[in-house]
């Protein structure tokens, strides 16, 4: 395999994995935009779900494991506190709220920080890269404001970021078919030299 078809198959890698994770935030975004109030309590409570299943999990592991084996355990006490966290979590979903918002917002600056170092990795082999550039930046902004104001994300500002989501997603899915489209051309015609040329 030489440089550019390896050029060519680490670009189209990277952009399919734009493609799925654009797809997965496409969801979020319609979920947000349709259901805000009612997405962050169901995201809470399926993890107050899991905490209190792998809780009961700690618990019977520890009834089954041998006498000699439960001294010094910690899985008893651990899965009666999981329960509990678990437990509050289902019953106060609401008190989850701000952290699962920034839980969203770190998300969503991971994923943009991934397609700027994308793009700027590409700016000498696609003419689009500006654009995965500015998208990336302006989603990084979003996520920033998540992460720093989560008092101040309310349904409507939900919203507003799951519509930009949306947008941002469909532009990221559209732009990335494109590029992979035309990457074997544009590489193809770049100068490169092969060792021992």
């Amino acid at each position: 395999m030489n440089i550019k078809e390896k050029i060519i198959n680490s670009a189209k890698k990277g952009e399919k994995s734009i493609i799925a994770s654009a797809i997965l935030t496409l969801v979020v975004g319609l979920m947000l935009a349709i259901y805000p109030g009612d997405t962050l309590s169901i995201i809470t409570k399926v993890i107050g779900g899991c905490l209190i299943a792998y809780g009961v999990l700690q618990v019977i592991n520890y009834f089954k494991d041998a006498k000699e084996n439960r001294i010094g355990s910690a899985s008893f006490a651990l899965g009666i506190i999981l329960f509990a966290i678990g437990l509050y979590i289902i019953v106060n979903d609401s008190a989850l709220t701000n952290v699962i918002t920034t839980i969203i917002g770190l998300l969503i600056c991971v994923k943009s920080v991934y397609k700027i170092q994308l793009a700027i990795s590409l700016k000498d082999y696609s003419k689009t890269w500006k654009y995965n550039l500015v998208s990336g930046i302006i989603i990084l902004s979003i996520g920033l404001i998540v992460v720093f104001y989560p008092n101040a994300t309310a349904q409507t500002v939900l919203r507003i970021i799951g519509i930009a989501l949306i947008v941002s997603s469909v532009y990221e899915i559209i732009e990335s078919l494109i590029l992979i489209k035309k990457i074997d051309t544009t590489v193809k015609d770049l100068p490169f030299k092969e060792k021992g040329e």
